[in-house]
């Protein structure tokens, strides 16, 4: 529903008019208490965030998914839901549905071949197709010899209204200095969070 959004907002203002008494769609059950059913599809096509970290990850070394512990634990401890997705056994389907009202979306990978890896390239083209309502989009991850990942996944996203916040992109394992650039990412995070009347 994510990127039908505007024409689900343009629809719910004609039903203002109405008084409703059922919704009978062509396929699925009928409602006879409609109020909650468009209350609900006003909230979804609203612009109204939660206080919400989506981060989608894939780690081939360990590297990356260290990465998403440590910012993890950071956003928590400020007081942020973190929704986590290690994309090798996430189902996209609760990935996608968890997208609707999140503030933030992380997308979190290792390199293969210069790129991102197949699955963090998947995420981030999902996100591009969805277009959710997130405000902040993250990028973090690591590589080994060179990276275009952050390119990539960056033109992924030109369909998402959203603020890119600067990318934590390391080579090789996380040092001290990297996991300070996450402590980083989460201030920033707490306080666009902040700015937008989340906490």
């Amino acid at each position: 529903m994510m990127p039908f959004r505007p024409s689900i907002v343009k629809h719910l203002q004609k039903l203002d008019s109405m008084d409703l008494e059922l919704i009978a769609p062509t396929h699925g059950p009928v409602y006879k208490k409609p109020f909650h059913i468009v209350e609900a599809y006003r909230d979804w096509s609203s612009e109204n965030v939660k206080n919400e970290v989506v981060i989608s990850w894939v780690s081939m070394h360990g590297s990356t998914e260290a990465m998403v512990k440590h910012l993890t634990e950071a956003l928590v401890k400020k007081g942020i839901a973190v929704k986590p997705f290690n994309l090798t056994k996430t189902d996209l389907g609760e990935l996608a549905a968890s997208l609707v009202d999140a503030a933030t979306v992380i997308l979190a990978t290792s390199t293969v071949l210069v790129g991102p890896h197949p699955q963090g390239l998947y995420a981030a083209a999902l996100v591009g197709a969805l277009r959710p309502k997130t405000k902040f989009l993250g990028i973090i991850g690591s590589y080994g010899w060179g990276s275009k990942a952050v390119e990539t996944i960056k033109s992924l996203l030109t369909n998402v209204k959203a603020e890119l916040l600067e990318p934590v992109y390391i080579k090789g394992a996380p040092r001290k200095e990297d996991f300070e650039a996450l402590d980083k990412l989460a201030e920033a995070v707490f306080e666009k969070h902040r700015s937008l009347g989340l906490l």
